[in-house]
């Protein structure tokens, strides 16, 4: 057995923990962890969660001959065989290899407990998984205690583009946007802040004796406070602030059509948004173009240019 398929208790603790299941979205989401670690001056670890049905797999291409019908083999071989095709475009590529057997979701939350980050495809290898969305990535994204970054086959974005965050004045999105800043640091990335705001209808506006100038003047004032309070510790940043009149979900994705990646808060401000994943957070991670990141909380990510702590407390 190849000592790289076996996950020892000397090796180094993995930074970044990638999702692997066979399927297109898995490998694209191997190929951006390996380049943010490069970033970070870290580790990738590969996690292959199987059952006892065993994962999908390319049957024209058998797992080793040791045990062909083994579902364990047929894991190590297809996690092996994915992480050697992605060693084989980046020789530097840092990859630690993991199977472990259970629930992917279950398995994958406990493996980037202590990460820095969890990255994930959108969908899976099988019809099913696909059909249901990328039932994985949101069921992580609503688990995970670290950052999730949700990787598309879309391929779309740009490499080269900004690094787009929302806020809406909430905890949730000020952690969003010290992470984010973060992020352009290291990459030496535009950060566009963004703010969407909805007017109120006319017949509302009017009883109110309020026009929308002042909606306006509001929604300034939180994308102010937000961006400060975001960047407080950083200095040296290109940053580029925007108003979106305008659905939140509509404005990000649209905005982010160009950016290397999209940075939202797990949840936004109001009561209901407390009880789930912020719709505005699940509808950019199951259609923006671009990699989508889902902050829950601060992280102790490197930080070149950070002074004292990050963000509001």
């Amino acid at each position: 057995m190849n000592a790289d398929l076996v996950r020892e208790d000397s090796a180094p603790q993995a930074e970044i923990v990638v999702g692997i299941d066979g399927s297109e979205d898995a490998e694209l989401a191997l190929r951006w962890a390996v380049e943010e670690a490069r970033h970070r001056d870290t580790y990738v670890r590969a996690v292959l969660a199987w059952a006892a049905a065993g994962p999908p797999h390319d049957r024209s291409r058998p797992p080793p001959a040791t045990s062909p019908e083994h579902p364990r083999w047929t894991a190590q071989w297809l996690l092996h065989d994915a992480v050697e095709r992605v060693r084989k475009d980046d020789r530097a590529a840092q990859i630690l290899e993991t199977v472990v057997y259970g629930s992917p979701v279950q398995k994958l939350l406990a493996e980037s407990d202590q990460a820095d980050m969890l990255v994930i495809g959108a969908h899976g290898a099988s019809r099913t998984q696909r059909m249901l969305a990328g039932s994985v990535s949101l069921a992580c994204v609503h688990g995970a205690s670290v950052p999730v970054v949700v990787v598309h086959s879309s391929r779309g974005g740009s490499p080269r583009g900004p690094i787009v965050v929302g806020v809406d004045g909430s905890r949730a999105s000020v952690d969003a946007l010290a992470w984010a800043a973060s992020e352009a640091d290291l990459r030496g990335a535009e950060l566009r802040v963004i703010h969407a705001w909805e007017p109120v209808p006319e017949q509302l506006a009017g009883r109110l004796g309020i026009g929308d100038q002042a909606f306006r003047d509001a929604a300034r004032a939180i994308l102010d406070e937000s961006t400060s309070a975001g960047l407080a510790a950083w200095t040296g940043l290109q940053v580029r602030t925007s108003l979106i009149m305008g659905s939140a979900t509509y404005g990000l994705i649209n905005a982010a059509a160009n950016a290397q990646l999209l940075v939202v808060g797990a949840r936004g401000r109001g009561g209901f948004a407390e009880l789930l994943l912020g719709s505005t957070s699940s509808q950019c991670v199951l259609h923006a173009a671009c990699p989508v990141a889902v902050i829950r909380r601060p992280t102790s990510a490197r930080r070149r240019n950070a002074v004292g702590g990050v963000g509001a407390g």
